[in-house]
């Protein structure tokens, strides 16, 4: 009997033993989305997000949308002098530090919300929810932001976030940079 002849009748044995191969449990599921999504009117895309900040989710492309929202706006961040400088559109990479963190402060006390301590809650994603139009042809989504209007994609109910130096539509996930 040669080697591999050998080889295949004792994994035969092995397989039949532990009931076969027909017999294994299926694969599992594939794994739930965790990313910013949406359905039906724009305006009611975002009030169940997650929290955002330097604890949750900090490397995420769910970050790089919420900068997106920043630059926008228009905010302001200061740094470690108190200087303040404007939010721009090349902070947008998915990392939410010291100056994104400085940034959504400002964004938070600017449109008077009581969650102003830097951290993305739902009430900030509510209040910014409702300056969203969509989607168009594409599947564009504009935030009308006080400073400049910002597209997002929103396909397959998943929104879709551009970072800096990536030059692609990248999906808005929470735990995914890049």
């Amino acid at each position: 009997m040669s080697k591999r002849t050998r080889f295949v009748a004792m994994a035969t044995a092995v397989l039949l033993g532990a009931g076969g191969l027909a017999l294994a449990p299926a694969a599992s599921a594939a794994a739930p989305y965790h990313g910013i999504d949406g359905g039906g009117a724009v305006t009611d895309d975002w009030q169940d997000e997650e929290n955002l900040g330097v604890d949750d989710y900090a490397q995420s492309n769910a970050t790089a949308l919420w900068e997106t929202v920043l630059w926008a706006d228009g905010a302001q961040y200061q740094d470690d002098d108190g200087d303040s400088h404007p939010f721009e559109k090349s902070k947008i990479d998915g990392s939410f530090g010291p100056e994104t963190e400085s940034a959504t402060q400002w964004w938070q006390e600017h449109f008077g919300l009581s969650d102003n301590d830097g951290v993305v809650t739902e009430q900030s994603w509510t209040f910014a929810q409702q300056r969203l139009t969509g989607p168009a042809a594409g599947s564009a989504v504009t935030f009308h932001g006080t400073a400049h209007n910002a597209t997002l994609k929103r396909i397959s109910n998943k929104y879709r976030v551009r970072i800096k130096g990536t030059g692609s539509w990248k999906i808005a996930y929470y735990d995914q940079l890049g």
